[in-house]
């Protein structure tokens, strides 16, 4: 594994203008100015529970590895970043894996939900928000920032997925997304409470003086 700060990387097979890495049978291509699966991201896949036909949205899909791994076991995904850079390397990688997947997949250029059409529900959605608590000092305008800069209490982004989640998932859905001990938990509490979601922590991990947790959520 290789450490970047707070963040454990796995290792990648070096190309000359990318890298990859390979998850499961899946061929992940990665992007410079795209977010890298870390820990959290590995996480957050091993605790999402699916089935075949299930429909699936996953926000901010990154290099897609979540997303590919749900439609490779069976499920309709649909997956969005705001991110050009993302979308692009996603279809990359839905291309270069299309003979591993058994379910279908389809991304979309957007912010959360804005290119969710309102009449989609999903039966699963998938989330790991930018969650580092940020300062304006320390916020820095780049792609890259998008993926980590979750506002002064590191909850802003989060607050916004809560607050249109009720409208895409289905009365029997399930959400699944990230959240980091360097957050106030009371403040998420009081979110889930205004937003009337029921929660459960399905993950916790500790990675040096950061507890990161995957929460369920349902109606």
């Amino acid at each position: 594994m290789e450490i970047r700060g707070q963040r454990r990387y796995i290792q990648v097979d070096m190309k000359p203008s990318y890298h990859v890495f390979h998850f499961k049978n899946l061929k992940i291509s990665l992007h410079p100015d795209v977010y890298e699966p870390a820990e959290d991201t590995f996480q957050l896949l091993e605790a999402v529970q699916v089935k075949p036909n299930d429909s699936v949205l996953e926000l901010g899909t990154g290099c897609g590895v979540i997303a590919l791994e749900c439609t490779r076991q069976g499920c309709n995904v649909c997956c969005t970043d705001i991110n050009p850079h993302a979308v692009a390397l996603t279809r990359k990688n839905i291309k270069q894996n299309k003979h591993l997947l058994q379910g279908s997949i389809k991304i979309r250029k957007g912010d959360l939900f804005s290119p969710i059409k309102p009449h989609e529900r999903f039966d699963v959605i998938i989330f790991n928000p930018p969650y580092l608590p940020t300062t304006e000092d320390e916020h820095v305008d780049t792609w890259f920032d998008y993926a980590t800069d979750g506002g002064p209490d590191g909850l802003r982004t989060t607050e916004r997925f809560l607050s249109k989640l009720s409208q895409y998932l289905k009365n029997e859905g399930r959400a699944y997304f990230m959240f980091s001990s360097l957050t106030k938990r009371e403040t998420l509490t009081a979110l889930l409470k205004r937003y009337q979601f029921k929660s459960s922590i399905v993950s916790s991990q500790h990675y040096n003086d950061e507890q990161l947790d995957v929460y369920c959520i349902k109606k």
